[in-house]
């Protein structure tokens, strides 16, 4: 298979979900192909766009699927995303006095039992 070919192949691959490096080796890239394809600026853009894209996607679905939680009062996917974005401060981790504390996330909703809890 030409290298054409193999990056054809890596695209379809990296779609799916797998890690470039493991990619180039289902397409049995050779060491010198593989230096090749990390000096294609046009082969690397197209993978970090797929990647980019890919984390969008699954955003968009994580902040719809937190939606539906907090509509049925649980907060755990909230306090998940919290942590994500501000471990200093939301996290549940470690105790370390020069933190402060993290909040207990509580979300009241009427017409929704205060009794759901993740």
């Amino acid at each position: 298979m030409n290298l054409i070919k193999k990056k054809e192949h890596i695209l379809r691959c990296v779609r799916l979900g797998m890690e470039l490096f493991r990619a180039e080796l289902v397409a049995e890239c050779t060491e010198k192909e593989i230096e090749k394809l990390e000096e294609d600026e046009e082969f690397r853009q197209q993978v970090e766009q797929h990647y980019a894209l890919e984390e969008y996607n699954l955003l968009v679905k994580h902040n719809n699927a937190m939606n539906v939680a907090i509509m049925t009062g649980r907060t755990s996917a909230i306090q998940w995303k919290l942590e994500r974005l501000n471990p200093r401060r939301w996290s549940s981790g470690e105790d370390d006095s020069s933190k402060s504390k993290p909040l207990k996330l509580q979300v009241n909703l009427v017409g929704v039992s205060a009794e759901k809890e993740d």
